[in-house]
């Protein structure tokens, strides 16, 4: 993934703050692209495994929630996200966990809402077949958290039985579970998805259609070059509602760099204004050095 599609906004930042995220809100915090509240999440994660004395790992904590009292169980499966987030990055996953997640997820049928949240969002650092039906299943559960973090983990995982529900999910009618959608089928280089990146053009909530937008640009497709436009519309989207200076700020630069990648040239006046009158200096320089790149 690039880093164009790993820039996201608003995390948080305690263990409290996180399992205080309710569905809308967690939708709500998505802006532009989904995979905020993981890369946010995974550096707090890492941040708070540095200021524990103990070094336990994923298995610890898994071995933990399998067996531990309601209150260390919820706790754990939040910790074991941040161990394998780390171990993940150091490439120490046991080819066996994959196996053992899911023999947890699936004995965690009555326990508290969080435990399952977490071990859905772990399997998304857990790349295996055997994930993938139990995630596509995670679609249709009562908790909007767990499907959030489900159509994400589907996205990682990058197996075509997921397309179609996914497509299924990018029809919702929640505005965030679509956008999330839309996200995670960007990941897929798929006739199916990228129909729906091009059908989602369309969509009535501008970060859906953002979200297509910048997905299809980074698969080199500029059927979305008219929305990237509207994203760098200043006066637009000072009209949406919900967003502040930093969601458009991270809005437009996100537009600039997928503007970039396509070489669209009916926007590069809009770059040069940009570049020149912005009154955001990170948008700025964003016009900047795209302009600059393409001179080369």
């Amino acid at each position: 993934m690039s880093e164009e599609q790993k820039v996201m906004p608003n995390g948080q930042s305690t263990s409290e703050d996180v399992q205080d995220v309710s569905g809308s809100r967690l939708a709500s915090q998505l802006v532009i692209f989904p995979l905020a509240i993981v890369l946010v999440g995974v550096g707090v994660y890492l941040m708070l495994g540095m200021l524990t004395v103990e070094e336990k790992t994923a298995q610890d904590y898994l071995n933990t929630i399998r067996t531990g009292g309601i209150n260390s169980r919820w706790q754990a499966a939040f910790d074991m996200v941040k161990a394998l987030a780390k171990e993940q990055k150091e490439g120490q996953v046991s080819p066996r966990f994959a196996q053992e997640l899911i023999r947890v997820y699936e004995a965690s049928e009555h326990d508290d809402p969080r435990v399952r949240r977490f071990l859905i969002r772990a399997m998304m650092m857990v790349p295996d077949p055997a994930i993938v039906p139990v995630l596509i299943e995670a679609l249709d559960g009562p908790d909007e958290d767990t499907r959030i973090y489900a159509i994400l983990s589907l996205g990682a995982q990058k197996d075509n039985r997921a397309i179609d529900p996914l497509i299924r999910m990018a029809k919702w009618d929640d505005a965030g579970i679509r956008k999330t959608a839309v996200y995670a089928l960007g990941q897929f280089r798929d006739d199916r998805a990228t129909g729906l990146l091009e059908w989602a053009l369309q969509d009535p909530a501008p970060d859906v259609r953002w979200n297509a937008a910048v997905q299809l640009a980074h698969q080199g497709n500029g059927k979305g070059s008219e929305v990237l436009g509207e994203m760098l519309n200043r006066s637009f989207l000072e009209s949406v509602d919900g967003m502040n200076e930093s969601h458009r700020e991270k809005a437009m630069i996100q537009a600039i760099r997928a503007v970039g990648l396509l070489k669209v040239e009916m926007l590069v006046s809009t770059l040069e204004t940009l570049r020149n009158s912005d009154s955001n200096m990170k948008v700025r320089q964003a016009a900047i050095e795209v302009l600059k790149a393409w001179k080369k």
